[in-house]
């Protein structure tokens, strides 16, 4: 049988627009350049503890080709890094949305891109770990 561990499947998908609006009116931000991440925390619900959606801009990589592979490497590390953030929001009771925005006007390595993840999980780590309980 396949070992689903490091799975991304489509319900950890942000696609409500009302959402995504509120992730990028309401939410917190930090930089681990080259990655913008914006995260809020919502009410846990039946899905996923945490929903993502990954953008680079046009703006930014001109070609789709180089915006693809940027998006593949944000979401394959996004993938193999986040069990401790899924099981932080998981005994919490809480639900993340989380998206990732590029800045760089160029591609970067994936070990590159992997340690900068990993700086930017562990950044939301903390600041969910001083998190009060919320009545929502």
């Amino acid at each position: 049988m396949i070992n689903h561990q490091f799975a991304f499947s489509k319900q950890e998908h942000l696609r409500s627009k009302t959402q995504i609006t509120d992730l990028f009116g309401k939410g917190d931000s930090l930089i681990s350049y080259p990655i913008r991440v914006v995260w809020n925390v919502v009410p846990s619900g039946k899905g996923c503890p945490i929903n993502v959606v990954l953008s680079v801009s046009k703006k930014k990589l001109k070609h789709a080709v180089d915006r693809n592979r940027v998006k593949r490497l944000l979401h394959e590390s996004y993938r193999l890094n986040n069990k401790s953030l899924q099981q932080l929001a998981i005994s919490k009771g809480i639900s993340i949305n989380i998206a990732f925005v590029w800045l760089s006007l160029e591609e970067s390595s994936f070990l590159q891109i992997e340690k900068k993840m990993k700086n930017a999980f562990s950044k939301i780590e903390a600041s969910l770990l001083k998190l009060e309980p919320i009545d929502f």
